[in-house]
């Protein structure tokens, strides 16, 4: 071996392919989406059964309508499809339910009154689904701004809340929004 040549039992090996981040496109004519006893299951024609699935958006606030995922029960993808149209009627409304599941948003239309205790704020609200009540620790690490004015705010519970347009909301809550951001 000649001076400044690399050793080869100390070299490197060659790196493997890692398949674990390839994306799977799925024929949309090869999936069966169908419920059993309440527990959402997704059938690939000729080729596997999955006895429970999740459905989640690829890009949920740009393209909503496009590049939808199905998750195995272990959270791991199983593949996605671009166009949920193009599956049968059955499976495009089961699709349709666990994405309105999913991403179920009220969208705050009125804040009726707000206050903060200790770091905690406590927001009442009309939504587009009713009056709700919001509580919020830490809401710098639980506010999503999608806008310079539009925002989601993640409540104790999970539950996320859009503020449509905060400058349309009273003062006090601009206020503790601003803190947050």
């Amino acid at each position: 071996m000649s001076r400044g040549e690399p050793d080869a039992r100390s070299a490197p090996a060659p790196l493997q392919e890692d398949n674990a981040f390839q994306l799977r496109m799925l024929d949309p004519k090869r999936v069966k989406v169908f419920r059993v006893a309440g527990i959402t299951r997704l059938t690939l024609e000729n080729e596997r059964s999955y006895t429970r699935v999740s459905v989640a958006r690829a890009f949920p606030l740009s393209d909503p309508g496009h590049y939808i995922g199905f998750l195995d029960a272990s959270g791991k993808d199983v593949g996605m499809i671009y166009d949920p149209e193009l599956l049968d009627h059955e499976s495009r409304r089961i699709v349709e339910e666990e994405l309105e599941r999913r991403y179920f948003v009220p969208v705050v239309e009125r804040v009726l009154s707000v206050r903060e205790e200790f770091g905690t704020i406590y927001w009442r609200v009309e939504t587009d689904r009713g009056e709700k009540e919001i509580v919020v620790r830490n809401l710098r690490d639980n506010l999503q701004e999608l806008s310079p004015t539009r925002l989601i705010v993640t409540d104790i519970e999970g539950n996320r809340f859009e503020f449509p347009d905060i400058t349309r909301v009273d003062g006090k809550t601009q206020s503790i929004i601003m803190r947050g951001l």
